[in-house]
């Protein structure tokens, strides 16, 4: 204010501009940008056409994480998004892709994801994300996931993968 009472805009103008650079820092009301990416997972396709990663999308004050699973054409140049997590357990990096050997086949699993049914591999991981790539369709066992068919043991069956892949109990 100035000595006759009125307003030199000054203050308004300071206001206005600090919420402006708090909303583009990311921390403005409804603006959440400061999400950290970091790939935590990668594998190439065995005809190395594709890669897939799990990439982590979290915003920098989460205690829990969310994933993104993304396929990438190493021919076309293009970046598909198949899943994008519910929140799930830390740490990172303890999930890994496997693909069947001809190349169809995409199968994440992981020690750290909270999960529908308990499907677990002998060594502890458990099945959490299966894609077909020649008909595009998905199955999830991620708890907090509703929106794709679940995935179930009998989908990994028989498959031969570029590793092993032996379900507990059979």
């Amino acid at each position: 204010m100035d000595r006759r009472g009125g307003s030199t805009g000054i203050r308004p103008l300071m206001i206005a501009s600090a919420l402006a650079g708090l909303a583009g820092a990311g921390l403005g009301w409804g603006v959440p940008r400061l999400v950290r990416e970091r790939i935590t997972a990668t594998r190439i396709s065995p005809d190395e056409t594709l890669r897939a990663l799990v990439v982590e999308t979290s915003p920098a004050w989460a205690t829990d994480r969310m994933v993104q699973i993304r396929l990438e054409s190493l021919v076309a140049g293009t970046t598909t998004l198949l899943f994008h997590s519910p929140d799930e357990g830390n740490p990172a990096g303890t999930e890994r892709l496997i693909w069947s050997r001809d190349g169809t086949i995409l199968l994440v699993v992981g020690r750290h994801f909270f999960v529908k049914d308990d499907l677990f591999l002998d060594n502890g991981d458990q099945l959490y994300f299966l894609h077909h790539i020649p008909s595009g369709r998905s199955w999830s066992n991620a708890a907090g996931d509703s929106k794709l068919p679940p995935l179930k043991a009998d989908q990994v069956r028989g498959v031969e993968f570029t590793e092993p892949v032996i379900l507990r109990g059979g």
